[in-house]
C-alpha cells in the first residue's frame, strides 16, 4: 500500500484530559470504531494522500518556505462539537478557535499545495480535533455541542505525518516545521 500523508498541527499533550472526559461522558468507545490514540490528536490543516519521493520532497520546500512566513499563534480549545446529526454524528470532535493566524496559515499550506502537487482546492475548513469516528452502533444518541472554559493552544509549527491505519498510534511525524518566533 502507498503511504498516505497529512500536514496537521499535533496537540496531544493538551488536550489528552479533554477528549477522555467526553469520550467517558458520552461512552464513545462503546459506539464508535476509530478512536485515535492519545498521541494521534492533532488539528487537521490539509490532508494530501499518496506520495511519490520526489513530490514528498517538493512538498517540503514548499511547507519550509510557508512556516518561515508566518509567526508563532495562540488558539483555543473552546468546547465539544460534532459533523453529522447529534443523534448520530459521524465525527466528534474538539472545537478549535478558528483565530485569524490559525485560518491564514491553514489557507497558506492548502493553496500552495494544492499548487505544488495538482491537488482539488478545498474551500471548507473548521480546526477541529477529532476524538472520535467511524459509528459502530446505529442507537440514537443525544450529543449536544459543549462549551468549556477555553484551554489556551500555543502553536509552534505544524508537521508533515505519514499516516499508518494498521497501527496505533496511526500518525508519524516526517518532517516539523517550526513558526517563526515573534
Amino acid at each position: 500500500m502507498a503511504q498516505h500523508y497529512f500536514i496537521g498541527i499535533s496537540i496531544a499533550h493538551n488536550v489528552v484530559d479533554i477528549a477522555e472526559h467526553f469520550r467517558m461522558k458520552y461512552q464513545l468507545k462503546e459506539k464508535y470504531k476509530v478512536i485515535p490514540h492519545a498521541h494521534d490528536l492533532h488539528l487537521t490543516l490539509r490532508y494530501i494522500g499518496e506520495l511519490n519521493e520526489d513530490e514528498k520532497n517538493s512538498l517540503e520546500y514548499t511547507l519550509r518556505k510557508i512556516a518561515q512566513d508566518h509567526n508563532c499563534f495562540t488558539t483555543s480549545v473552546t468546547g465539544l462539537s460534532f459533523f453529522g446529526s447529534p443523534t448520530g454524528p459521524r465525527v466528534i470532535y474538539l472545537s478549535v478557535d478558528p483565530v485569524a493566524a490559525l485560518c491564514n496559515l491553514q489557507r497558506h499550506v492548502a493553496r500552495r499545495t494544492e499548487k505544488t502537487l495538482g491537488l482539488e482546492r478545498e474551500n471548507r475548513f473548521v480546526p477541529h480535533i477529532t476524538i472520535a469516528k467511524k459509528r459502530k452502533v446505529l442507537d440514537k444518541m443525544q450529543l449536544a455541542r459543549e462549551e468549556i472554559s477555553p484551554v489556551p493552544l500555543a502553536i509552534e509549527g505544524f508537521t508533515l505525518f505519514a499516516i499508518h491505519p494498521e497501527i496505533s498510534p496511526s500518525y508519524t511525524s516526517v518532517t516539523y516545521f517550526p513558526l517563526k518566533k515573534s
